[in-house]
This record gives C-alpha cells, structure tokens and sequence, in this order.
C-alpha cells in the first residue's frame, strides 16, 4: 500500500513539474522603434503629479481648457493645473463623489451618491442644489443645457441656471446587479446616444423621446454597456462588457455588423478602424465597414485593459495594474512599454501633449514624451 501511495505521488510530482515547465509565461516586448512626428510619441515616461485621495470606480479628470475637476470619495473637489500638476481645494460638500464634473465656464456640476447634484462657483460657493434620490452618475453641460444620468436609469435634461427639469427620459427597470449604471454620453447632431445596465444602447431626441434601443449584451447579469459610444458619418458603435461590439445606424438603429467582444475600456475610432479592448488582454483593431479584424495584440495575460487612447498614430492601453503599453494604430505592433506600477482606476485624459491617469488611491499621473 505504500508503494502505491509512493507511486501515486511520484506520478503526481512529475505531472505538476510537467505541466509547470510546459506552461509559458506572457511576456511583452518592444517589437518596433519608430519616430513619430506628433508631439506625444514614444518613447514615453510619467510622472506622479499629485494626490486627490480615494477616488471612485472609473472616476477620472475632467478638462476644460488647461484645468481639470475631480471629486473624490470624502466628498472634496479639486481642481488640478495640467501645466504645473498643482491642485486647488475647491469645495467639499460632505458626500461621496463618484460622478464626473461639468464646467460652463463659471460654475461647476457634480453629482453625489446620496443623489444630490450640486452647482458650485468658482469661489468654492454651493448656488444651488437638487435632489433625485438616486446616486448621480453623469453630469455634462452642452450647448447651454444640463445632463445628468442617475443610477437607476433616468436621463435628466435641467435648466443649468436653477437646475429645474426641462424633461426625464426612463430608460426601464433598475438593474440591482449592474457595474456602473450608465455610460457615458455621446452628443450626436440629433440626438443622445447612452448605455445602460441591461446590455442595451438608447438614442434619445433632445426632446427626451426615444428614437431607438439596440441590445449589445448576451446573458442577464452584469451585462452593463460602459463603453461610451462612438460615432462617424456611417454608424455608431456600441459595446457591453458581455456580449458584442456592434455597428448601428445612428438614424434607423438597425445593426449593420456585430462582433462576439466584450470590453471594459472605452472604444477608439479612426478613419478606417474601431479599436476594442477585450476581456482576455487583447486589442483589437476592426475594419469599422464590416467589423473584420485588420490586426489584434495581446498586451496582458493579467487583470483587464483598463483604458485605450487614440493619439494620432499611436494607440495607448493600460491595465487595471498600470501597465502602460503604446501600439502602432496601423499594424499593432508594440512600440513602448511602462510600467506604473498603481492599481489605475481611470479613463485617459489627454490636455497640453499628455495623458493623465488616476488610481485607485487618487494618484494622478501625467505620460509624456521623453
């Protein structure tokens, strides 16, 4: 019986050392150098700007010109100098933020997660305030109008100067099992295009009527479309984070290709491609006529592509571990490689040749050539 048992972990001993030495480790390298004549370029560094304290889930800078705005989880609002990296207390209204900030040029917009969104001025100054009951998720100030998307699916259209509602759009039943709530919103010449929890992508009239509802999604749970949508003269593209990416008309809204990919991070459109960051670590640069792939890079076998960013003919990723990677927009191939090394929580923000990324911890960093 002992040799048996002897025997079984012999066996068991060599199979583990086996499939250990048959395994292989990703590694990532720099497979081209090239010169790029476009201000952000690699070879590219980063540096540590300052801290806002902890921030919320996907909780990024916002700029306006050469200053950006961003809320943290105690309920302080920055702003922040994307020239010096210096920060300014603005305000602190007690209550956890997780919305982004829209600016109209004198005053500020922020949304809470006790559903109170607050008007502020440039003084620090609270000049009005309004209740929904929801968290509030998504603020924007567009053509003297306000937008604000709630957690529980409701688009509000508000007069900006008392914050009095103009027109609600429900979008349907709160999902319980979502990530986020909402994407972001694309302003279109006609109309809003918006994701929400249940997988599916709306276009509502500047009236707050629907003109059409389009599903992204495979499944019932955390389907969530967090990917804001992007647009050009023939289709809007849409995205879940289980499901597809899909192109649509922007008029009729019916689907004129679709891709079996699911993304976290927001899409990047060009002239002849849409790039996709899906949930294996793999970019993808799709033919955005017929959705066919043109190339496709593998840049982490670890933790999800956080956020993806066009800058003229270089693409950047990072992960959700702040690996940093810049790619050829043309044939993918991997130009640079930095590591961060925080735990990034935040879309790219791109204001004077550089990129700004926040973690977790509300570390703000700034990318820029060497």
């Amino acid at each position: 019986m002992k040799r048996i048992a002897k025997l079984l972990l012999v066996l068991f001993a060599a199979a583990f050392v086996a499939s250990c030495s048959g395994s292989k480790e990703f590694i990532l390298h720099v497979e081209k150098y090239e010169h790029f004549t476009q201000p952000l370029a690699p070879p590219v560094d980063y540096e540590k700007i300052t801290n806002v304290d902890d921030i919320g889930y996907r909780v990024g800078l916002n700029f306006f010109d050469k200053k950006a705005f961003i809320g943290n989880l105690d309920g302080e609002i920055y702003e922040i100098d994307a020239q010096t990296g210096s920060k300014k207390l603005i305000a602190e209204i007690d209550q956890p933020i997780e919305s982004n900030i829209a600016f109209d040029g004198e005053s500020i917009y922020v949304g809470s997660n006790r559903g109170i969104l607050f008007k502020i001025s440039s003084n620090g100054k609270i000049i009005a305030k309004k209740s929904f009951g929801f968290p509030v998720m998504k603020v924007y100030y567009v053509k003297g109008k306000l937008y604000v998307g709630t957690e529980n699916d409701i688009i509000y259209c508000l007069n900006p100067a008392d914050l009095s509602i103009e027109w609600k759009f429900l979008h349907g039943e709160f999902n319980m099992l979502d990530i986020r709530g909402i994407s972001g919103m694309l302003f279109g010449m006609d109309g809003i295009y918006v994701g929400f929890d249940d997988g599916s992508i709306d276009k509502i009239s500047y009236k707050g009527d629907l003109v059409w509802e389009v599903q992204a999604s495979k499944g019932t749970m955390f389907i969530d479309c967090d990917s804001t949508p992007v647009k050009n003269d023939q289709a809007v593209y849409i995205a879940s984070t289980r499901g597809y990416i899909e192109a649509v008309n922007p008029d009729e809204g019916n689907v004129l290709w679709k891709r079996k990919l699911s993304t976290y991070a927001n899409l990047q459109l060009n002239i002849f491609g849409v790039y996709v960051a899906d949930e294996n670590g793999y970019i993808y640069c799709l033919d955005n006529s017929n959705g066919e792939t043109i190339w496709k890079k593998r840049i982490t076998a670890k933790g999800n592509i956080f956020a993806i960013k066009l800058v003229g003919k270089v693409l950047y990723a990072i992960t959700d571990q702040g690996r940093l990677v810049a790619l050829d927009n043309l044939r993918g191939d991997v130009l640079d490689i930095v590591d961060i090394d925080d735990d990034i929580s935040s879309p790219f923000a791109l204001c004077c040749n550089r990129l700004f990324v926040v973690s977790r911890d509300g570390s703000i960093y700034s990318i820029f050539s060497r």
